[in-house]
């Protein structure tokens, strides 16, 4: 995940130029049972994952 972070970051750099970043991580999910069934009230069994969407943000002028 740092090696992806340092990734981001480089382009983040690259195209904004130099500035205090925060980042963040959100996991991806699986179901492993009870597709589209949460929200109706069902019984689920998510499960987090290691691939997900990384996100830089700095704040503007």
């Amino acid at each position: 995940m740092i090696e992806i972070m340092n990734t981001l970051k480089a382009g983040f750099v690259k195209y904004f130029g130099e500035q205090k970043t925060t980042a963040f991580f959100s996991p991806g999910r699986v179901n492993l049972i009870g597709e589209h069934t949460d929200y109706n009230g069902g019984h689920v069994f998510p499960c987090a994952i290691s691939l997900g969407t990384y996100a830089l943000v700095a704040p503007r002028q």
